[in-house]
């Protein structure tokens, strides 16, 4: 059901309370949250909570993996793979901007959101896996890239969620300066990066070797931030 707000009011006022850019890679600054502040919008224009949102964003995920372990592999296909997962993480930031617009967010929400974050961490590189197998001619050997890359995602997650929940709010919520260079290494450690590296997929020999180097860069990133995580919770 529709609401009483319009699309530029909601968009105007989601443009003035963003969060903060600390700690963000520069694809989720520039591209996925203005994504997610369109879809927040038009969302709110339209009635639609937070969770349905959610909703949305596990479905296109859940489609592009679908599509990328049953469908032979294609420049078609991998167009939407690729689109699909980028819509599904501009989605999973539009659920947060729309919570905003409405006032603040629940505690199902924010668990709804981390619960279909998890499993969309484990399941794009499972489908990887899956379709590795299935379709790509890869060197046997190559299937334990998938796997590695799967083990990395896993901690950076959970890593990000104890270190939230374990760090005091005082020190969590500590003012600090957008790093342009912070921002810049973060990248190849973003999960936006890894969507559009998936509009490849459909040439097997190309994305594999991108998809082993954003592994690998990813677990450097991952080594960094432990490091830095670990250094602020033995301070606190």
């Amino acid at each position: 059901m529709a609401t009483g707000n319009t699309f530029m009011d909601s968009y105007a006022r989601l443009f003035r309370a963003q969060k903060t850019s600390v700690g963000v890679s520069y694809y989720s600054r520039w591209i996925n949250r203005p994504i997610g502040r369109v879809l927040a919008s038009a969302a709110h224009v339209l009635g639609l909570t937070p969770n349905a949102v959610t909703g949305l964003s596990a479905l296109c995920s859940l489609g592009a993996l679908v599509l990328l372990v049953l469908a032979e592999p294609s420049p078609l296909t991998g167009l939407g793979v690729g689109l699909l997962l980028v819509l599904g993480f501009a989605f999973d930031s539009a659920d947060g901007q729309l919570a905003r617009l409405r006032g603040g967010g629940s505690r199902l929400g924010e668990w709804l959101d981390h619960l279909v974050d998890s499993g969309k961490t484990v399941l794009v590189h499972t489908a990887v896996l899956l379709a590795a197998w299935l379709h790509w001619d890869v060197p046997t050997g190559w299937l334990l890239v998938p796997l590695a890359y799967l083990f990395v995602a896993v901690v950076q997650f959970s890593g990000i969620l104890l270190t939230q929940f374990l760090l005091p709010k005082d020190q969590s919520a500590t003012p600090r300066q957008p790093s342009a260079a912070r921002s810049l290494a973060l990248l190849p450690a973003d999960y936006g990066v890894l969507c559009l590296a998936f509009l490849l997929s459909g040439a097997p020999a190309v994305f594999t070797v991108v998809y082993t180097v954003l592994g690998a860069l990813t677990a450097l990133v991952t080594a960094g931030l432990i490091a830095q995580w670990a250094r602020r919770l033995r301070a606190a």
